[in-house]
């Protein structure tokens, strides 16, 4: 069974900057909800085949998982794929010219099995708001400069 999430936004930067921030994993604890950290595990130059490492905190849980970068193309797409047992997903970037800005799509693709399919609509749900909530404060940071 796979649950795909997808979250839209329009920043105004141009889509070179907007590509840089978003597909540099480093940034992701700066802008997304929640305890979420992320780091390289792989040395740069960053692209095709670059690895990175997850840390999520949920209450007392603490998870890991890696994922391995399967596209790169800047500034229009960026794939990472989930190499980890307990975090099977694809997430894909797009990002297109629109409204004086660019307009950001992330979509996520879970592929629950076993377990996780009992639970795996009420995280979908949570995941989701999650990078609704992050699109919208990493518009604001961008925006101001901040990041």
């Amino acid at each position: 069974a796979s649950r795909e999430i997808t979250s839209s936004i329009v920043i105004v930067r141009p889509i070179e900057d907007v590509f840089a921030v978003l597909t540099n994993v480093e940034n992701t604890g700066k802008w997304f909800p929640g305890n979420v950290k992320e780091w390289w595990t792989s040395p740069s130059p960053h692209g095709v085949g670059s690895t990175r490492r997850a840390r999520i905190k949920m209450g007392l849980m603490t998870t890991e998982n890696d994922a391995v970068a399967t596209a790169y193309e800047p500034p229009h797409r960026a794939v990472m794929k989930g190499t980890s047992k307990n975090a099977p997903f694809t997430a894909t970037l797009e990002f297109e010219p629109a409204d004086g800005g660019t307009r950001v799509t992330a979509t996520t693709e879970m592929f629950l099995r076993g377990p996780a399919r009992l639970f795996g609509g009420m995280f979908a749900r949570w995941y989701g708001k999650s990078w609704d909530q992050g699109m919208i404060k990493l518009k604001a940071m961008m925006e101001s400069g901040e990041l």
